[in-house]
Formats: C-alpha cells, sequence, structure tokens
C-alpha cells in the first residue's frame, strides 16, 4: 500500500495517509487542524535475514516476526 507519512507546517504534527498518485497528494490535509500545508517526508522500513527462519520485518510490534 503506498501510504506516506506528512509533517504539517501550520500545527507541526506528523500523520500518515495513504495517496495512489501525485494528485492525491496535492489534495492531503492535516487531520488535526485541517491545513493543507504539508510536507512529505522520508520513512523508512526495516528488514532483516535470518539463517534459521528466514526474512523478518522489523517494523511491527515486539516480535521478531511483527506478530503481536
Amino acid at each position: 500500500m503506498p501510504i506516506y507519512e506528512f509533517k504539517c507546517s501550520k500545527c507541526g504534527r506528523f500523520f500518515e495517509t495513504l495517496c495512489f498518485s501525485q494528485e492525491d497528494e496535492k489534495e492531503v490535509k492535516c487531520p488535526h487542524c485541517g491545513s493543507k500545508e504539508v510536507k512529505k517526508e522520508l520513512s523508512s522500513f526495516t528488514t532483516s535475514w535470518s539463517r534459521s527462519f528466514g526474512f523478518r520485518g522489523s517494523s511491527c510490534g515486539g516480535s521478531s516476526f511483527g506478530f503481536g
């Protein structure tokens, strides 16, 4: 899913939203104050590889596999 992180220039809060196109990005508003003065932030996604278990995504939750 194309989820992007934005920062509101007016209230300074961060939020995430779905954007399927650049046109969608132009319509993004801050859910906290309603401002359209938002900037797309760089987000990171971290993964790791385990020999015994294979792929592990470390961006979710407390367990090493992202469950729970």
